[in-house]
């Protein structure tokens, strides 16, 4: 297995381990935050669900589009989605795009230095896995979150 197929399987498998976390909390708390200026599970669900689209042009060039607007925009775009079915269904869609591009580049491709707009060295595997990883991140919140409401995590 090369890099790119590592990184598909782990997002796809990660898409399960992430649902399954919101699926443990009370269909009524899914809003809830734990406080104030806090992210609700919900809210981190409709990041996951729609980042590789916000966020394509840093994947493929290193080059971030737009500015406050368009982060508002994705924020409000975003949180129309708003049933647990339609997150996970959109999350896949994201994750296959994602993972057809991340197919097309070779291993030479991946370790290639680019330039984004954040400081430190960055290579092409560093966006390529970042969906991985804010999944997996957003599976720890959430499982955070099913902490605080007492709610029994499920393996």
């Amino acid at each position: 297995m090369n890099a790119s197929e590592l990184i598909n399987y782990l997002s796809r498998r990660q898409i399960d381990s992430l649902f399954r976390a919101a699926r443990s909390l009370p269909q009524d708390r899914l809003d809830w935050k734990p406080a104030p200026g806090a992210r609700s599970a919900l809210d981190q669900l409709q990041e996951a669900a729609t980042g590789v689209s916000q966020f394509w042009s840093v994947i493929t060039t290193g080059t971030m589009e737009g500015g406050p607007e368009s982060f508002a925009k994705w924020q409000e775009e975003r949180a129309k989605l708003t049933s647990l079915d339609e997150l996970e269904q959109r999350t896949r869609e994201e994750t296959d795009r994602l993972a057809e591009y991340i197919s097309s580049l070779s291993e030479a491709q991946l370790a290639e230095p680019i330039t984004l707009p954040w400081p430190g060295e960055h290579k092409k595997a560093d966006v390529a896995a970042y969906h991985l990883w804010n999944m997996s991140y957003h599976e720890g919140q959430i499982n955070y979150i099913a902490s605080l409401l007492d709610t029994p995590e499920q393996a």
